[in-house]
């Protein structure tokens, strides 16, 4: 896995320091949200997660009959990508 530079770090994360080595994809397991994988891997909002992945959760969600708030729906299998 690469590491990622200062730079890189700071537009995950969101602070300069972090050490958290930032995986490419999280594979959603039951009782996962947004905010909580994004804290686990030190990012800085559940926002740079579900904006890197709003085909997937809005279209998942809607199969499942969602009419709103798509953000709020993620499933077990689902993988994501991290950055």
């Amino acid at each position: 896995m690469k590491e990622l530079n200062e730079s890189e770090l700071k537009n995950i994360s969101g602070g300069a320091g972090t050490t958290k080595s930032i995986p490419k994809t999280h594979t959603v397991v039951a009782g996962d949200n947004l905010t909580n994988i994004a804290k686990k891997y030190g990012i800085k909002s559940w926002k740079v997660i579900y904006d890197l992945n709003k085909d997937l959760i809005d279209s998942d969600a809607k199969k499942h009959g969602v009419k709103k708030d798509f953000q709020n729906y993620i499933y077990p299998g689902q993988v994501l990508k991290l950055k």
